[in-house]
């Protein structure tokens, strides 16, 4: 039976939380974090650094120790690509004068990252969403011949997909591979009316020009990179419909419906990339908890969260710091007050627990992917991951999100918890925003390692307040711009609730006999898993 809970109650149980988790300590710690003096903490720069060596004194006082080799950061070795201004993608359609594309205007990339120079020459073939999923008897590339061709896809994934599995075919590394193994030569991402809604054109642009970064083996050798299709474009929503040309609108109301047809476009495209390279290197920063069971010490539980953001870009009403202060100075703030909270127990819990401080998930989770693929201890006893990003604190809520919740006994021990603390767990009420695979869990649950994020709820204590109209609002004024910053409304309580949560779910985690596992015939324990 659901338990439901007056405003009192929460009250109650917020203000006995606040024993133990203090808002006065997150604000402290996210006001140094999202200052102006880190300038928005981008990977690679002094500001990014200095948040680090913060990160490491709190872990100290916390009671932890180094977590590398007697050293607090693992150091990440990266290339970051930058995209030229000259980069061009231009449309030709038979019949038609030639249009070409500017980057930062018709379209965005991030560069190739194995190239200087690349050029992309091809017929466009429309597959859909770029999706195939045999287990759901789902293939936008059946019947379709994309050898040799470039391929022009929509972001996201059918919709009748559960949620987490259609955050999982909608990553863009899922779908670069996808379209690579079939002999694609290029890919184009296309944006929708809805997309152009969702996500301002200005901040994408905004963010490209950035670039992206990947880290390197030992050999110096670029990771997460498809070789025969090593870059992507994505047009802006005009260039979509000169790309689509007068089938534009059709495919526009069969993407409504769930059921984009693949077609040729009788066009073609030739694509001109010009990318500059710098290798660096960043760290994360990782903290340890030694367990007190000895068996179950040799386990390790995860808390993540990224510590990295922007940076600096082009000016936003006249600011150009990109402070990060809910996304993720928050994140990391409550999980610094949960590693106090571990390290002033009577007695450690049974299994270790590392604290992980990511650095370039703002690049696409690289500061995680290489924690997962190089973990300082064993993988095979690296047993979940909790992860915590960008809290919503604009107001304190009466429930959470527990997003990956239905891929494993991870789900079962959060209900366990929700009902203890008398509040409720909400179904993710954005599936669009693909959530599950845009932070550190997701390369921790392409490792095999049962994960959860546990989001802001929805469901405001003050009974007018509409959560739902307030974070879609945020998402689309303040998400990714200098607008995330200390200056904006911030009520410091609202983070009490997902601090103790997390610290219980982590504590539950930690004492279990039994590591957590897969649900029976889960999709990512089949594709992934280990157990």
């Amino acid at each position: 039976m659901k338990r439901f809970v007056t405003a009192a109650f929460l009250s109650l149980s917020l203000a006995a939380s606040a024993a133990d988790f203090r808002a006065e300590a997150i604000r402290a710690h996210m006001t140094f974090l999202a200052s102006d003096l880190l300038e928005g903490r981008a990977t690679g720069t002094r500001g990014y650094q200095i948040a680090a060596e913060y990160v490491a004194a709190q872990y100290a006082l916390a009671g932890l120790e180094p977590g590398v080799d007697g050293k607090w950061f693992q150091d990440v070795p990266f290339i970051q690509t930058v995209a030229d201004p000259a980069s061009t993608v231009t449309i030709v359609r038979k019949g038609a004068a030639p249009l070409t594309l500017t980057i930062f205007d018709g379209f965005t990339s991030s560069g190739d990252p194995l190239r200087e120079e690349t050029r992309i020459e091809g017929e466009v073939v429309f597959a859909g969403f770029g999706v195939s999923a045999p287990d759901h008897r789902y293939d936008d590339y059946a019947g379709l011949d994309v050898k040799g061709k470039v391929v022009a896809i929509f972001p996201g994934a059918p919709k009748s997909f559960s949620n987490a599995v259609r955050a999982h075919y909608s990553s863009t590394l899922n779908k670069v591979r996808m379209a690579a193994s079939r002999g694609a030569v290029g890919l184009i991402i296309l944006n929708s009316p809805e997309d152009a809604a969702r996500s301002p054109w200005e901040r994408s642009t905004r963010q490209a020009r950035l670039g992206t970064m990947h880290w390197t083996d030992r050999e110096g050798v670029v990771r997460g990179v498809a070789p025969s299709l090593s870059s992507t474009v994505t047009f802006g929503l005009e260039s979509t419909r000169n790309l689509l040309g007068s089938q534009a609108n059709a495919i526009f109301r069969e993407l409504e419906s769930g059921k984009p047809r693949p077609r040729r476009l009788g066009v073609e495209a030739r694509i001109d990339l010009r990318s500059a390279h710098t290798r660096l290197t960043s760290p994360n920063v990782v903290g340890l908890l030694r367990g007190s069971d000895p068996e179950l010490r040799n386990e390790y539980l995860v808390y993540s969260a990224h510590l990295d953001h922007l940076g600096i870009t082009e000016p936003v009403d006249g600011d150009s710091i990109n402070n990060g202060a809910f996304d993720n100075a928050s994140g990391i703030a409550v999980m610094i007050e949960i590693a106090r909270r571990f390290g002033s127990l009577p007695e450690p819990p049974g299994r270790s627990i590392i604290f992980l401080a990511t650095t370039a998930e703002e690049k696409g989770l690289r500061g995680a992917d290489y924690f997962a693929n190089n973990p300082t201890v064993p993988l095979d006893a690296l047993v979940a991951n909790i992860n915590i990003d960008m809290l919503m604190m604009t107001h304190r809520t009466r429930d959470l999100v527990a997003i990956g919740s239905e891929t494993s006994d991870l789900g079962e021990m959060a209900s366990q918890v929700a009902a203890e603390m008398g509040i409720e767990l909400t179904p993710d009420p954005f599936p669009e925003e693909v959530v599950f695979v845009r932070s550190d869990q997701y390369p921790f649950v392409q490792r095999g390692i049962p994960a959860i994020y546990v989001d802001s709820g929805y469901r405001a204590v003050d009974p007018d307040i509409d959560l739902h109209a307030v974070t879609k609002a945020w998402l689309r004024e303040r998400y990714h711009s200098p607008k995330d910053d200390l200056q904006q409304p911030i009520d410091w309580s609202s983070a009490l609730l997902i601090a103790e949560f997390d610290f219980r779910l982590g504590l539950a985690v930690a004492n279990r006999r039994e590591p957590p596992g897969w649900k029976p015939d889960d999709f990512f324990g089949r594709t992934f898993g280990r157990r």
